[in-house]
């Protein structure tokens, strides 16, 4: 890591990391500028990538380091996953829709006010991924995004070196956030089979991670607090029921529309 930090591209990114109020200046940015056109990053061995990455999602402020990286046309070298966001229009509850890549960076810096882990850092940065491959006249919705989330994520995986437990929740992540956000609106029979099928029982404590990521995006939308997040109560009393239940699916799907108080069907 010491020769990644050592190269004056990611050493002022990292800088950057700090706060909020740490900025490049135009010297700085100006040699930063100099680097990438010198391709200081494909340099980068996947040791030293992923190591820097890893740093700057632990970082007290983590936007900096992309936003620093972004300002010198860097970012789309680095994790070009995450630049083609910037642009990118999503739904959300206000009249217009939001741009997915700054809605990341919001979302990452709720995590690192949370004190999270790395691994749901990552997670939170890299869950909408897909979204850059929409087509743009489907805008702003992002049908099928999973599967090209998997994809990016795997070329990311391929180029960087990132702890499995990151990657690991990220795919998660990709696959599953968006239906813990359509809980309440989900019956009980799927709320048992997704339970199943992220092996909640078996691993909570990634169940509680993936649970962290979905509060973290939530919280990222304009006037959304981390503690109006109601899915997550809600999940967490339906695994509590699932657990209880056995392993037969009925009694599972059963046991959780008591605990929510609604239907077991599928439909």
């Amino acid at each position: 890591m010491s020769q990644a930090v050592g190269q004056p591209l990611i050493r002022i990114a990292l800088a950057a990391a700090q706060s909020a109020a740490a900025v490049p200046d135009a010297a700085e940015l100006a040699l930063m500028v100099s680097a990438v056109q010198r391709d200081a990053i494909e340099r980068l061995t996947p040791a030293q990538a992923g190591a820097a990455l890893q740093r700057a999602l632990m970082a007290p402020h983590p936007p900096g380091f992309f936003l620093a990286l972004r300002a010198c046309a860097g970012l789309r070298r680095f994790l070009p996953e995450l630049d083609a966001l910037f642009g990118v229009p999503h739904l959300s509850d206000e009249p217009l829709p939001v741009d997915v890549g700054e809605h990341q960076l919001r979302a990452l810096a709720m995590a690192a006010r949370r004190h999270a882990p790395l691994a749901v850092r990552f997670a939170v940065l890299a869950h909408k991924f897909g979204m850059a491959g929409t087509p743009p006249h489907c805008w702003p919705s992002h049908v099928g995004h999973e599967v090209r989330g998997q994809a990016r994520l795997r070329d990311l995986a391929g180029r960087m070196t990132l702890p499995v437990e990151a990657l690991d929740l990220a795919g998660l992540a990709i696959a599953e956030a968006d239906r813990v956000h359509r809980a309440s609106d989900m019956r009980a029979g799927p709320i048992a089979e997704l339970l199943a099928r992220v092996e909640a029982v078996a691993r909570p404590d990634r169940f509680e991670q993936l649970l962290q990521v979905c509060i973290c995006d939530f919280a990222a939308y304009a006037g959304h607090g981390e503690a109006d997040y109601a899915k997550a109560p809600r999940m967490r009393r339906a695994l509590a029921a699932f657990a209880r239940a056995g392993a037969d699916p009925q009694a599972r799907a059963l046991a959780v529309a008591r605990a929510l108080g609604g239907s077991a069907s599928s439909r």
